[in-house]
């Protein structure tokens, strides 16, 4: 599944993030029904790439994650992520975003391989809204600090751990063989740019 970054001429925000249209994972990694579906949305203004993630079900959140903070291991507890790879070369990123706005990001530079030359990305906001109802969480992430991607030359992965503590596992990538990896930059997508 590709998916679609919308392009804004002018500077971005969460409240025009919110209002685009959103697409929707319905299947997990091994093609069962997901109900209710998780909802993204990309962005970008030529300066941030924008994220918006969404589900209609109440999350679990890590435990020490703090709103807009940086926080390791997100992904034992339920959160959205995309991956996003250079055209060519081995060199992707992992942003993970938990529904309470915490993140985690870091370059690889190689499968597995953390490129320990690239620190996380410096100004990373995030806003969020959660209730009995469910989540939505939106981040801003500076195309600058993604080195080594071009947005206009790069594969990208949408990905989704939910339903923690028995974790279910969605993505837009196309290989789903074998057990759940998003490490497979190989199977990434070029995105829409619209």
């Amino acid at each position: 599944m590709q998916a679609i970054i919308h392009q804004w001429a002018f500077e971005g925000s969460f409240s025009q993030l919110a209002s685009l249209p959103r697409q929707e994972l319905v299947n997990d990694w091994y093609g069962y029904d997901v109900d209710p579906v998780a909802e993204f949305a990309f962005a970008t203004d030529g300066q941030n790439l924008w994220f918006l993630a969404a589900r209609q079900k109440p999350a679990t959140i890590h435990p020490d994650a703090r709103p807009g903070q940086f926080q390791a291991e997100l992904w034992k507890y339920d959160l959205a992520e995309w991956f996003i790879a250079a055209g060519s070369g081995k060199n992707y990123w992992e942003f993970n975003l938990a529904p309470n706005g915490a993140w985690w990001a870091c370059a690889f530079e190689d499968v597995r391989r953390a490129d320990e030359k690239i620190p996380a990305p410096l100004a990373v906001e995030t806003d969020f809204c959660t209730d009995e109802n469910g989540w939505c969480v939106m981040a801003k992430i500076p195309l600058a600090d993604l080195r080594g991607i071009d947005i206009r030359d790069c594969k990208l992965a949408t990905t989704f751990i939910l339903e923690t503590p028995d974790q279910i596992f969605l993505t837009t990538a196309d290989d789903l063989s074998g057990e759940p990896d998003f490490h497979r930059p190989a199977s990434f997508s070029s995105p829409i740019l619209k």
